[in-house]
């Protein structure tokens, strides 16, 4: 007969380790992410193959390679130098007016933009029939009251006599059916340079380069052909027909005088005299393409060698001219003017040229003037 126990025993559960085994794995996940992640900043890549190289480890001898490869690749070192092709202008799309008629001016010089000079200029126009006025000489002075913002900035706009009775002199010529042309000189200027240094053309010394021409603009200047733009519009409202664009040339020092020159802005490839006018010729046309309908706007050439092709001291391309302004003006004489227009009719049409290719002459004529665009120049020949 069983003995009856007055306590049972407890039951004793069983240990089960099964967690131990768990943790471990999760841990050695862990750890291994944690080691990709650390570790691909070591990992160096190969054509061949990927290999961690442990900076504490030396680099060497126990790098870790991922891949297999049979021998190591070895590069020669070379060296590599950058160089930019030089602006090609070739390609521009003209957008010069070609329908301009022929024009036939005397030109007035600053000093004598008075009411009475101008009224005997007007009766001398027989054969011709336009006036050309020097409204910005080389010496910088304005003979209008400018509002652009380089004149309102630095004063570059002197109130006189002139400046206050231009307009009136616009008009009183424009009653008489007087065609006028505004020259502005765009490169050499007294004045502004003066008072900015930053639009001033420099050599290696830091000071502004100064010759018998006059003082020198930086043509890679973004303020100054913004000054140009802005006095040409406001000759434009004026009242002037035609704005011609003198003096954008870069001057080439003499002979036996060695310049390094400085500009102001800052450039991608090498500047050079191309570079600078022709990248400012284009600045402006485009800018006033706008102008108002029938408003004419030109430049003028000064070596026989630009008007064939680039002239590479100048930095003038007179074909490129042909593309980008009305009319190309160019200083010469009357027995001169028949070789420069074969010159240029490699570029545009010789019927072309009779209006758009302007001879500038000292007190004589070419042959045909009634039918032909020409500027003539009172020269005292004493």
């Amino acid at each position: 007969m069983a003995r009856n126990a007055e306590f049972y025993k407890g039951v004793k559960k069983r240990k089960t380790y099964y967690f131990v085994p768990v943790a471990v794995v999760v841990a050695i996940i862990a750890l291994l992410i944690v080691l990709f992640y650390s570790m691909q900043k070591y990992a160096v890549i190969t054509k061949d193959d990927v290999k961690v190289v442990l900076p504490f480890l030396g680099g060497s001898g126990t790098d870790t390679a991922v891949g297999s490869v049979e021998e190591e690749a070895v590069y020669e070192h070379t060296s590599v130098e950058i160089s930019f092709d030089s602006p090609d202008y070739s390609s521009i799309t003209p957008i010069a007016r070609t329908d301009v008629k022929p024009m036939r001016a005397i030109y007035v010089p600053h000093e004598n933009l008075t009411m009475d000079k101008l009224e005997e200029y007007a009766a001398r126009l027989q054969t011709g029939n336009a006036l050309l006025l020097e409204m910005k000489p080389r010496s910088g002075n304005l003979m209008w009251y400018s509002h652009s913002t380089a004149a309102m900035s630095y004063g570059l706009s002197i109130e006189n006599e002139t400046t206050r009775s231009i307009q009136r002199y616009v008009d009183m010529l424009k009653e008489k059916n007087v065609y006028l042309v505004a020259q502005i000189s765009c490169c050499v200027d007294e004045r502004y340079p003066s008072f900015s240094t930053l639009v001033a053309l420099k050599t290696s010394s830091g000071m502004n380069y100064y010759d018998n021409t006059g003082m020198w603009l930086d043509p890679y200047s973004q303020n100054v052909r913004t000054y140009v733009v802005e006095l040409a519009r406001e000759l434009y409202d004026i009242g002037f027909d035609e704005v011609v664009l003198a003096d954008l040339i870069h001057p080439v020092p003499p002979e036996g005088r060695e310049v390094e020159f400085m500009y102001n802005a800052e450039m991608s490839t090498s500047p050079s005299p191309e570079g600078g006018i022709s990248g400012f010729a284009i600045s402006v046309a485009e800018q006033l393409r706008d102008r108002e309908r029938g408003k004419v706007l030109s430049i003028y050439s000064y070596t026989p060698f630009s008007l064939v092709k680039v002239d590479a001291a100048t930095g003038q391309n007179t074909p490129l001219f042909f593309k980008l302004f009305d009319r190309v003006y160019y200083p010469t004489d009357r027995g001169t003017y028949i070789y420069n227009l074969q010159d240029v009719t490699r570029s545009i049409t010789e019927e072309v040229a009779a209006s758009r290719f302007v001879p500038v002459v000292q007190n004589y004529l070419p042959d045909n003037p009634d039918k032909i665009s020409w500027v003539l120049i009172d020269v005292d020949e004493d």
